[in-house]
C-alpha cells in the first residue's frame, strides 16, 4: 500500500526515483525497495517522504484509487498557486 501510493505520486507527479531519492536524503536502493513493498522504514521516513510528495502520512499509508491519487496531486498543485497568485500585480 504504502510502496504503491509512493510510486503512482511520485510517476503522477514525474518526478524521478531518483529525484525523489535526492530529496527524501534516501539512497535509489530504498526508495526502490519501498516501492516494491520490501523495505521496513522508520516512521520519519514516512513523513519525509509525505512531505517531498505535498501529502500526509496518512494518505501514503491509506488504500486509494488512482482516481484519489491524481485528486490528491491535483489539490496540492492548486494550493501551491494560490500564494503565487496573491503576490501577482495586477496592471
Amino acid at each position: 500500500m504504502l510502496g504503491d501510493n509512493v510510486r503512482r505520486m511520485r510517476s503522477y507527479s514525474n518526478i524521478t526515483k531518483t529525484r525523489l531519492a535526492l530529496m527524501v536524503k534516501i539512497g535509489r536502493p530504498l526508495l526502490n525497495r519501498i516501492e516494491n513493498g520490501t523495505a521496513d522504514i522508520r516512521l520519519s521516513v514516512i513523513a519525509k517522504l509525505a512531505d517531498s510528495l505535498a501529502t500526509t502520512p496518512d494518505f501514503l499509508l491509506t488504500k486509494h484509487s488512482d482516481e484519489d491519487i491524481r485528486a490528491e496531486i491535483e489539490q496540492r498543485e492548486a494550493s501551491a498557486a494560490v500564494p503565487a497568485m496573491r503576490h501577482a500585480r495586477l496592471y
